[in-house]
Formats: C-alpha cells, structure tokens, sequence
C-alpha cells in the first residue's frame, strides 16, 4: 500500500511546491500514456500508481530551481516515447513579437505583486447571473458574478461587438441605436518571399477571439501567429511563434476607443475569465525541439509594450507525468493599471478549467496504463497491459488577483467541459467517464512472432466530491456502464447530469452530505440533453436532441424543461421538438440567451435566431424566429436585450427589435 499522508502534511507539501524540485526515479513502470498511446515521461514509485487513491505528493507539480529542470525533463519526455527532439519545429513562441526586445536571462524578474484589491467572504450565487442586472442581460456564465469572454458585450448604455478582427461600438438605443466608433485591433500579414530566395517566405496571422467590457476598460484577447520556412540543403526548418495578445483599451468615450497597454503570453489561449476587474488568462504553450543552451526555444514569455521576458524560475513547475510537451500557462492582468499581475507555468498542464471567486481549477485528461512483470504460459511469454482514463487537477488560489498554487490531486475517468466541476462550501465535485481496456501479448521467442489478445472494451461514470485537502472523501462509481456523460448542472446539493446511449438517464444526486453523496432520481426518456441550465425554483432546462429509443439514433433538437421540485422523483414537465438539427448553443453556452424574468430562452439556429418562451401552463412557445438576418452564417449570432428592446447581433448587422412582439425596428450594417 501506498503510505498516506496527512492533510496537514499534504498543504504544506503543496505550499512548498515552487520552492523545492523534487528528484523522482527513472521506472518506466507502470508508464504513463498520453490519450493516443503515445509513451510519455513517468516517474513512479515500483509499485505503480493506483488512480483512485494515489497520494497527491506524488502527482503535485514540482518546482524547477533551473531552466536546466526543464530541459532535462523534456529529453527524458523525448527519449521515453522514442521521439527525437531534434525535428524541425522549433519552440512554440520562441520568436519574439515583432520590435520586441528579449530578456533571456535566469535572472529575470517575477511579475510585479498584484495590488491590493477589495475582497469579499465567499458567496453562493444564483444560477442565472444575469438576475443581478434586470435591465440588460449579460453573457451566459456557468459561476455567476465570474465573466466569460465573449464577441459580443453590452454595458446596458452601449453594444460591443468584435467582427472581422475590428471593435464596433453601437450606443444602444431602441429604434435610434447607431454606430458610433470603430477600431482595427490588429491586422493580418500577406505571405511574403524574401528577395532572390524562393525556397524561404514569412507570414503572420492575428485574430481577435474574444473581449470584456469593465468600468470603462474593454479588453481584446487575440491569438498571433508568426510562420517562417526555409529550404535549405533538401532540409525544410520551420519557426512557428503562438503568442495571445492582451489589448486593453480605454473606453470611457466609445466614440473614440484609446488603446492603453498591450501585452500578452506565449501559447494558443484556452480560455479566460474575469473577476472584480482582474483578467485570467490561461494559454497552451507548445515545445517542439528545445534547445540545451538556449532557454527561449523551451522556456514561455510573457509580453508588455516592446520586450518580451522569459518566465523566471520560481514561476515554472514540471507535473511528474507528461502526456505532452506543452505547458499550461496563467497569467492575471489588472485592467484598471493595465498591467501584468501575476504568472505561473506548468508543464504538462491541462485544458478544462473551473473558476470561482476563490479557486482556479486546471483538469488534463489523461490515460494511465498498468504493465505486468514478463511470465511464462505454456511456451509463451506473456505481458499484461491494461489502460484508464484518468483526470490530473491543480488549483490555484485567485484572491486578491494573485496566482498561488494550493492543491492536485488525480481522479478516475474524464470530465466532458467546465460544467464537469463545481466548487461548493469548500468541496469539488466532478462528474467523470471512466474508460478502460487490456490486452496481453503472447510472444514465442523460437518462432520469432507476437499475438495480441484484445479484452473487452468497459466504460462508465462517476461522481467524485473532494475535500480541501483535494481527497476524495465521497464517490459514486460504476454508474451507467456502457454510457457517457453529455452535460453537467450542479445546483447547491444537487447535483444534474445526462448520459446516453439510446435513451437519456436524467440522474439526480443528493451531495448534501460530501462524504455519502447517492443518487436520488434517474429519468430515462429518449434523446439527451447537451446543456442544462437551472431555470427557476423547482425548473431545469435542457437543450438537446431527440433520439429513436430503440437504435438510439439521433434525430433533430429538442427543449426539455424538467420538475425538479422532488428530487426524488424528477420527470420531463413539458417538451419541443424542433425543426433544426444544429445549433452552436449545443456546444457553447455563451449562444444562448436564457431570462426567466423575461420570458426568453433565446439562440441561433440553421436558418436565422429563434426566440422560445415557456409557461408553466402551456409549456415551451416560440415567440419568434429572425430569418431577415444579413451574413450567410448564423451560427455566431448573439442576442442580448436592454429594457425592452432585444438586439440580435450576426457578422455584418444589429437588428433590433420591440420585445412586445419581437417586431424589427432597425437594422444598422456594419
């Protein structure tokens, strides 16, 4: 058995973690897998790790006291999946911005402490954040009172869109609503042939993703690429630069936006959100062939007007198991300063994120694999391999504006997206999909051959509640086998989620009690629910679609409203079945416009943007379907309401209308 240590013991272990590097030894069993089998570094004790109760000292991130730490971890990484490192690509974001001076030095300086900033005792939100603004709606968030990026924004007085890599400012009002500025954020480079050289050009993309609109700052996050090839010799060397840019603006006067700060970090972004005027940034950072003696072909940067600087060491940590060599980079701005905050760095991070006012959660997906010690049946020798999906998570305390790692752990299984996580009252609960598989390879060392037997494929669900030493201290496992997970909705102590495979258990947990969470409730009715969102006192919402309950075959998109008031006894109240198969709601939250105060349940679909109601006495109606849209493409549209107008936004036009009967009042191209 593997010891166990104490919870005391355990935060302090974490909380030395960017102060010490821990030495582990070199077994390669059992190995460490990334998902597509690929042989990645690991570092275990002989036994080997056991998923569900391993110790989180020996899956926390250690701490690098050199740029050596690292390099040294990614040749081990390297020769480990038999990969060599000396490809052509050469480090994601190892070449600078343009006019961006390099500081490459151990010596560099950490970001500068974050400034003091207002704080507040945690709190339990409503599910609707839109309920603390009930004169204009906001972007549909998963924690309320946490922002989400977003293309489109809106402060109640004026309408912000990001289209076409340019910031348009409407002044929102009604009938009258009209452009008042518009900005280029950034531009895009044609490729381009250097002078009497065929076999060598450059070129450079940028473009906005997403923006937030806070006290008067807007805030453009984009994504830059910068791409150069040679041919030289019969040998094609490539340099390949990701970096997201921060730009922030000045927009107390949105006729004439004021560009205040640039800066940014090396990576493609993962995703952001905003809290209490602080932008969380948090970016994958890729490494292609490091170089040994030098520190920016494998070490990230982060940006700010005109230099660019490495991250120093004590901002940098390595996970003992590597699925991949990309760091998980977080970096935090503060909007009213316009600067960089605070940074931290892990390589072999993760891509789900789960954010409160409190707590930062980064989730990898990963896959273990047990190998058995060599043994001999009849004249073959035999070993065992056998596969599990796993989920490595961090924490990172985010008060104050800070970035402080306080936690990992490891669970079985895969989270589906955020919705998988939920903090409450001080404990994380997870709902995963756990996968595994075995097989044995017989070899016959005379005849000089291998065979494979394959075993059966298994999978199921979990839940899992951890405390705050991240142990888990309640679970539910074996749940639906042969299913997975398509949505999440934690509720307070209630917990919601859907699997599927011809019909649609709707499970409802009770997690009143962390330590014996059970299930209270499974409704099994056709189709399934991609997103679920809690409506009203006793209501649940799901958007999804239909499905034969016989073959499980798919159909076209339906709306479900679900009585939740028993928990014991949930069942579909009423149900829509729609004449769309698509909608970019299915997948992003941030599509979907949901106000029970106004009567909206609102998202594009294939042939323009429909507008539902819903009553408890008659059910789901539709109120409205916007098919005089301008573009070709709805599938990005936005729908926002400010007092009783509503303005739905495409790529190429505002149309507002008359909430008292959706009739269109104005349409202003762009």
């Amino acid at each position: 058995m593997k010891k166990i240590i104490t919870a005391t013991l355990l935060i302090c272990l974490l909380l030395s973690l960017f102060a010490a590097c821990a030495e582990k030894p070199d077994e390669l069993t059992p190995q460490r897998f990334s998902p597509g089998y690929a042989k990645a570094l690991s570092a275990t004790e002989p036994d080997g790790p056991d998923s569900e109760d391993s110790d989180s000292e020996d899956r926390a991130p250690v701490a690098v006291l050199s740029y050596d730490d690292v390099y040294a971890a990614l040749t081990k990484y390297a020769n480990a999946m038999d990969y060599g490192l000396r490809g052509a690509m050469v480090a994601g974001g190892a070449m600078p911005m343009p006019e961006m001076a390099l500081m490459e030095s151990d010596e560099a300086m950490s970001a500068p402490a974050a400034p003091p900033m207002p704080s507040s005792a945690p709190m339990e939100y409503p599910a609707d954040a839109e309920l603390k603004s009930p004169d204009y709606s906001e972007t549909n968030v998963q924690v309320a009172g946490i922002d989400e990026g977003d293309i489109v924004k809106t402060d109640g007085k004026y309408i912000y869109v990001l289209r076409n890599n340019e910031l348009i400012i409407f002044k929102a009002d009604g009938a009258g609503t009209k452009q008042v500025s518009k900005t280029v954020v950034c531009k895009n480079e044609e490729d381009t042939a250097v002078p009497n050289n065929k076999n060598e050009y450059y070129y450079s993309y940028e473009y906005a993703t997403e923006m937030y609109v806070h006290n008067g700052k807007l805030v453009v996050l984009t994504s830059f690429n910068d791409y150069s090839q040679l041919f030289r010799n019969n040998i094609y060397t490539y340099k390949d630069s990701q970096i997201t840019k921060v730009y922030v603006y000045d927009v107390s006067d949105p006729a004439a936006p004021k560009l205040e700060a640039q800066l940014g970090q090396d990576g493609y972004m993962l995703t952001s959100r905003l809290i209490d005027g602080t932008l969380y940034l948090i970016s994958t950072y890729y490494v292609y062939n490091p170089i040994e003696d030098d520190p920016g072909t494998f070490i990230p940067r982060v940006y700010a007007e005109g230099e660019a600087t490495l991250f120093p060491r004590d901002c940098i940590a390595i996970m003992p198991y590597l699925s991949s060599t990309s760091y998980t980079i977080v970096c935090s701005y503060d909007l009213t300063e316009a600067k960089l905050a605070a940074n931290q760095s892990v390589l072999g991070g993760g891509s789900t994120v789960y954010m409160n006012q409190k707590n930062l959660y980064i989730a990898a997906n990963n896959t273990d694999t047990q190998e058995s010690a060599p043994y001999r049946d009849s004249i073959y020798t035999v070993i065992d391999y056998a596969y599990k999906s796993v989920t490595d998570i961090m924490r990172f305390d985010v008060t104050d504006g800070g970035i402080s790692f306080t936690g990992s752990c490891t669970v079985p299984g895969r989270l589906l997206n955020q919705f998988s996580m939920d903090e409450y009252n001080g404990f994380l609960r997870l709902v995963t999909t756990t996968y595994s598989s075995s097989y044995s390879v017989y070899s016959d060392e005379k005849m000089g051959w291998s065979n494979y037997v394959w075993r059966e494929d298994l999978s199921a669900n979990a839940l899992y509640i951890l405390d705050e030493a991240m142990s888990i201290t309640g679970k539910i496992e074996d749940i639906a086998k042969d299913e997975r997970v398509y949505s999440v909705r934690f509720d307070g102590d209630i917990g919601y989620f859907v699997t599927f495979r011809q019909v649609d258990p709707l499970f409802a947990v009770d997690l009143a009690d962390p330590s014996a969470p059970k299930i209270l409730s499974a409704l099994k009715i056709p189709g399934f629910s991609d997103y679920l969102h809690v409506y009203g006192d006793g209501l649940l919402f799901g958007l999804g679609r239909n499905a034969d309950e016989n073959t499980g075959r798919t159909g076209s998109m339906k709306m479900s409203m679900f009585d939740t008031s028993d928990p014991a006894d949930i069942f579909e109240k009423d149900k829509l079945m729609l004449d769309d198969y698509y909608s970019t709601a299915l997948y992003n939250h941030k599509a979907i416009l949901i106000s029970p105060k106004k009567d909206i349940i609102a998202f594009p679909v294939e042939n323009g943007y429909a507008i539902y109601g819903y009553s408890v006495e008659s059910g789901f109606y539709r109120r409205a379907l916007i098919t005089d849209l301008a573009g070709y493409w709805f599938g990005d549209a936005r729908g926002l309401y400010i007092d009783d107008f509503a303005y739905i936004v495409t790529n190429s036009r505002v149309s507002v209308l008359d909430m008292n009967g959706f009739k269109t009042v104005a349409n202003i191209e762009f």
